[in-house]
């Protein structure tokens, strides 16, 4: 050999892959095709799939790559959130806790009461007191806790609780004052105060958009606290087998926190950011709107709010709500949460830019307003992604087809929320449709779901198990034509949400040449009695190759 050739042998040696780890002993899940279809064995090296097969071929390509035994347990593709806000997610650790059963305790705003007074004693002098969680409607009292109701915990210092919704907030007097929230300041475009019998004095409550007012002032301040909550969040995410997260209404304040993590390289996820693109963006955030990651950070597309929350009555429907919120007459129906010319605008900015657009739409009045402006504004075609849609109709979801609009839905509000839905939000047949994910399947739509995290924690079985069962907390079942099999939930949170983000080439499948981004269960849900599904745990989650949660052996 030319003695020159040496030179080049190290290089030559590094650049071969890996021998990396051959797993096998267990089902594994490739979620390629239309149905469900495993492998004997699958060798990951250097951070990507490298074959599926048998084990003995596999044994013999890659002799001196470890084996992992999966001793009987479920290896699948990891899990992808659809729509969820991770940043959020670590920020509401840093919170007391609201939630009522099955997630928390708090039902009954005197529990409510002595949450905040035993989160307070952890708190110094005057530092904001922030809850998050709290759910009017599995309260007993069945309404918000208003500004008296938190005077009783505090009244020299500012107490700020959100519903778990994340669409609607209570403040008490110290707050309302500090924050100049007065009988004087007017309801802001897309949002409310709520008023006392009077009309004037806010109560405390606030809607949709009002939120902002007071939502600033409480979230964490200065980047490295905030960096602190977003890798938290990461690994709560990890640890329910989910590789790829989405920040699905990123803030211009936001923004810096998701691009100082990314270049620090703190994201252990891959993380897709959208911002609200209600507020406008500089040059530089606009340029990276559908680029590729940097540092596991990309700006996957813009997002839009239309609405609000149908369990908070605030969506925008075409029919009443069933059971109006107090003070509201029999004909209300929610109301849009943006400027409709506004919309359409950030429509054309993003049809003219090629853009992806993401928007949230619960009522069939925001569907349909989606489904004009994409018409409209030259978007037919380009994967535009309805965010929720728990009130859409059958006629909707044909239009949606034709302009290639595809759903993202909040599956699991039908465990959460169903019995509210149907009693009082929605009445019992827009709630036997909520979330209808056999139609979208049926009439060709590749839907998703998600948990919209921290609406409801991130648990991805818990997930699934709703999109199969649809069950409700009182055991009733909405919509029973609306259930799917397990295969399909599997598909919604793995191959169709990596589609949906134009990922399908790299995630959301076992084959080879794909990312290694993996989940490993301790069953696996094609067999498992379906009525247990959310029972599954996540054992490991694998980012690139490596174990990011828990342990394969």
């Amino acid at each position: 050999m030319h003695k020159l050739a040496f030179l080049f042998l190290p290089a030559l040696i590094a650049a071969k892959p890996a021998p990396g780890e051959i797993y096998y002993g267990g089902p594994i899940i490739t979620m390629e095709g239309d149905t469900a279809k495993t492998v004997d064995a699958v060798q990951i090296a250097d951070g990507k799939i490298a074959a599926i097969g048998p084990l003995s071929h596999l044994q013999k390509q890659a002799k001196k790559a470890k084996r992992i035994d999966l001793k009987g347990r479920t290896l699948l593709p990891g899990f992808i959130d659809a729509h969820g806000h991770v940043s959020y997610v670590g920020q509401a650790e840093g919170m007391a806790k609201l939630a009522p059963p099955p997630v928390g305790g708090v039902d009954s705003i005197s529990k409510l009461q002595e949450t905040l007074r035993a989160w307070m004693v952890k708190l110094p002098e005057g530092v904001p007191l922030v809850g998050n969680g709290y759910d009017d409607s599995q309260l007993v009292e069945k309404r918000h806790p208003t500004r008296q109701d938190l005077d009783a915990v505090a009244t020299d210092r500012p107490i700020f609780v959100i519903h778990a919704s994340g669409h609607l907030a209570s403040a008490n007097t110290f707050a309302l004052a500090k924050y100049g929230i007065t009988a004087e300041r007017p309801d802001p475009q897309g949002g409310a105060f709520r008023r006392e019998a009077d009309g004037k004095t806010p109560n405390g409550v606030m809607e949709e958009t009002a939120l902002f007012v007071a939502l600033g002032a409480i979230m964490p301040k200065g980047l490295d606290p905030a960096i602190a909550s977003l890798i938290l969040g990461q690994k709560i995410y990890a640890s329910n087998g989910i590789t790829t997260a989405q920040d699905a209404r990123v803030m211009p304040a936001q923004w810096p926190v998701l691009d100082e993590a990314a270049k620090r390289g703190l994201l252990m996820l891959d993380i897709v950011a959208l911002p609200s693109f209600e507020h406008d963006w500089p040059q530089d955030v606009r340029g990276r709107i559908g680029k590729g990651y940097q540092g596991r950070l990309k700006i996957g597309g813009i997002k839009l709010t239309v609405d609000g929350s149908p369990q908070g009555r605030t969506a925008w429907l075409s029919d009443p709500v069933h059971v109006p919120p107090a003070g509201k007459d029999k004909d209300y129906r929610g109301y849009p949460a943006i400027d409709l010319k506004l919309f359409n605008a950030k429509l054309a900015d993003a049809a003219k830019n090629r853009w992806q657009v993401f928007a949230h739409v619960n009522g069939d009045a925001a569907a349909q307003a989606l489904i004009d402006g994409v018409r409209a504004n030259g978007l037919s075609g380009k994967r535009t992604i309805a965010i929720h849609n728990q009130v859409v109709t059958r006629a909707q979801m044909d239009e949606m087809k034709a302009l290639d609009i595809q759903p993202t839905f909040f599956a699991n509000h039908t465990w959460y929320w169903g019995d509210w839905h149907r009693d009082i939000a929605l009445g019992p047949k827009r709630a036997d449709f909520i979330s209808p994910q056999a139609t979208a399947w049926s009439i060709g739509l590749k839907p998703t779901a998600h948990n919209d995290a921290p609406v409801v924690p991130t648990d991805m079985m818990r997930l699934i198990w709703s999109s199969v069962n649809r069950r409700t907390q009182s055991g009733d079942i909405l919509g029973p034509q609306e259930r799917i099999s397990a295969y399909r939930a599997l598909q919604q949170v793995t191959i169709n949400a990596a589609w949906q983000i134009g990922e399908d080439g790299v995630k959301g499948s076992i084959g080879a040449g794909k990312n290694a981004d993996l989940v490993l269960l301790d069953g696996n849900p094609l067999t498992v009695d379906p009525a247990k599904l959310h029972e599954i745990k996540v054992v490991a989650t694998i980012k690139d190759g490596k174990t990011i949660f828990g342990s394969v052996d």
